[in-house]
């Protein structure tokens, strides 16, 4: 079966998609189609305009949205297991994923990674509006990665075992850093552990290091500096 995946590597949604088929060992041909500059290429598979999305082959309909994508991945190619298989781990990751989706997309998406790598990158505009980054990174980020922190407690992972929980909250975190967003990892060390370990989960390395090879990624890290 030829597996197609829409949608421009950097993308908070689209990593998290990635990272999903990676860890399955589901191949899959990347069209890195990037929806602000070339829409009616993202209209043509999804009218939403809106990406990821994953084209399975044959009269099958597109996957258009993220999760919907994962869950596919999880019939077809069950192990390892990115969501839990008790009920109620299962529930507690399925509420994280909507607390990333939502909460972090708004702080480390749309007010970091939308205002200082889309708008400028994407856009071709000198800069976003870097009041909203600032007000993010000091005042809004914060209590988001306390809530983070007391979430994992001392545990390895969000939701039992590695699962789609790490997989979205880690991608926001992505997304804030490079858009020049440190974590403090003196204030928020159980994080930072974690972070690190979800990040060199066998997906996860993989995805990283092929983002590390795009131009988006070089002008990022041009301008923003290296993580810490």
């Amino acid at each position: 079966m030829a597996v197609t995946l829409v949608g421009y590597p950097v993308s908070p949604f689209v990593r998290k998609v990635r990272v999903a088929l990676e860890a399955k060992g589901i191949g899959y041909a990347l069209d890195p189609v990037v929806p602000y500059t070339d829409r009616e290429a993202v209209l043509a598979v999804n009218p939403a305009g809106t990406v990821p999305v994953l084209l399975t082959g044959g009269d099958a309909a597109p996957i258009t949205e993220s999760a919907d994508i994962v869950a596919w991945a999880e019939e077809r190619v069950p192990e390892p297991g990115l969501l839990p298989a008790d009920g109620a781990l299962r529930a507690r990751a399925m509420e994280l994923l909507r607390f990333a989706d939502t909460q972090m997309a708004q702080v480390f998406g749309g007010m970091m990674f939308g205002q200082r790598i889309v708008v400028p990158f994407y856009f071709g505009k000198a800069a976003g509006k870097e009041a909203l980054v600032a007000r993010a990174m000091t005042e809004m980020a914060p209590p988001l990665l306390d809530a983070v922190a007391e979430t994992l407690g001392d545990a390895d992972y969000m939701a039992g075992d590695f699962s789609v929980a790490d997989i979205a909250m880690a991608s926001w975190l992505r997304g804030a850093d490079l858009a020049g967003f440190r974590l403090d990892a003196a204030r928020w060390p159980t994080v930072a552990a974690w972070l690190s370990r979800t990040y060199a989960q066998p997906g996860y390395a993989s995805v990283i290091a092929s983002e590390d090879e795009t131009d988006v990624v070089h002008w990022a890290r041009d301008r923003f500096g290296d993580a810490a």
